[in-house]
């Protein structure tokens, strides 16, 4: 029931098609990428996706992350501007079953962004590559790798969204984490593992380092944990309200 109410919400408040739209828009910057600039690609070493990955992701990401910023505020937006709290209290819907449920559709758009942009890279290479061999293994890897490290920024930009009654404050919180942890240095073991800053890292890379399931590792610890944290949340708010 939580989960039907929330897309019956998402579908009033534009936030379904502005995430669709996103994630076309990243999407795209591979395909417009290839199309200026081609001979800058296509005569490196190498596998022709982890090369067409390395060379965009850093902007596909960015998009992705600003995406997750604005759908978690205007979720949250429309329960303070429409006393959504009070009108869950006469549904047999708890808070905590509500931001689950924010939490699931937000991965679940997310999961139709990051196949939308596989997609597109996948193209790319197929298309501008001779030497591509398509393998899905390396492939749908690769987009759960993105997947769960981009998780931790999902459930972290919610709790700060749940926690903001005003959207115009979770959204500037939003954008100063993701633009201060971009800048950040992306080679430092630690630095990259943090939500806003976990999403720009790639599979391959972090093969080649050796840290694949450290960092997946990690990014789920840290999804629960923030998780958790939400829940605290809400208790102590419903005993003081």
């Amino acid at each position: 029931m939580s989960l039907a109410l929330e897309f019956k919400k998402l579908r009033r408040t534009g936030c379904l098609a502005a995430l669709v739209l996103a994630g076309l828009l990243a999407a795209a910057v591979p395909v417009v990428n290839m199309a200026v600039r081609s001979e800058n690609y296509i005569s490196l070493p190498g596998d022709p996706f982890h090369i067409l990955a390395d060379a965009n992701w850093q902007m596909m990401a960015m998009l992705n992350i600003l995406a997750v910023i604005c759908g978690a505020c205007m979720m949250y937006h429309t329960e303070y501007a429409d006393n959504g709290f009070q009108k869950m209290q006469v549904l047999p819907v708890s808070q905590d079953a509500m931001f689950l449920g924010k939490f699931v559709i937000i991965a679940l758009l997310l999961v139709l962004m990051l196949a939308l942009q596989t997609a597109s890279l996948v193209g790319c290479a197929a298309h501008w590559f001779a030497s591509y061999e398509f393998e899905l293994s390396g492939v749908l890897a690769s987009a759960g790798f993105q997947l769960a490290v981009t998780l931790p920024t999902v459930m972290l930009m919610l709790v700060i969204a749940s926690a903001c009654k005003n959207m115009w404050i979770s959204l500037g919180i939003g954008v100063i984490l993701v633009f201060t942890l971009s800048i950040m240095p992306q080679d430092n073991a630690v630095l990259s593992m943090l939500p806003f800053s976990a999403p720009y890292q790639l599979l391959s890379n972090a093969q080649a380092d050796g840290r694949e399931w450290l960092f997946i590792g990690v990014c789920a610890a840290q999804t629960v944990l923030f998780g958790a944290a939400e829940f605290i949340y809400l208790k102590a708010r419903r005993n003081f309200e």
